[in-house]
């Protein structure tokens, strides 16, 4: 059984306003995210995550994911045909990774994006097309 991810939803606001659903929405892919971190088997992901607790990657995690924010917008409006997902969010805050380690992340970071986007196809929520509106999800998870 795998335990629940220390990423924490206030994370992602500081003020009432910024309780929307895009934010919601990386709030989810920052769990994702460490999820796929975690349970790797990938070597050079088992070697980035031995050097780190898993206080330190979820909060890796929860950076990356409002990284994230720019480009997801970006690609929602059609700006660009793809989300970029790029190294330099990456080395930013983790300054000694490897090659390998960035490539790593950068593989898990599309998975898991990858992946969120399929569950939010049949999603009641609409946290995408409606992802400046108000979310209740961060009254209910805290």
């Amino acid at each position: 059984m795998k335990d629940i991810s220390p990423i924490q939803s206030s994370w992602f606001y500081t003020i009432a306003e910024e309780k929307i659903k895009l934010n919601w929405f990386l709030f989810e892919y920052a769990c994702e995210l460490y999820s796929k971190i975690k349970y790797s088997r990938n070597e050079a992901l088992c070697k980035w995550r031995s050097g780190r607790s898993n206080k330190q990657t979820a909060e890796f995690c929860a950076y990356f994911a409002k990284r994230m924010r720019h480009s997801a917008i970006d690609r929602l409006v059609g700006i660009t045909d793809e989300v970029e997902i790029d190294d330099v969010y990456i080395l930013d805050y983790c300054h000694t990774n490897t090659i390998r380690e960035t490539i790593a992340l950068m593989d898990v970071a599309g998975n898991a994006w990858g992946e969120l986007l399929e569950i939010c196809a049949v999603c009641p929520h609409r946290c995408i097309s409606e992802r400046f509106e108000y979310c209740d999800m961060f009254d209910r998870w805290n």
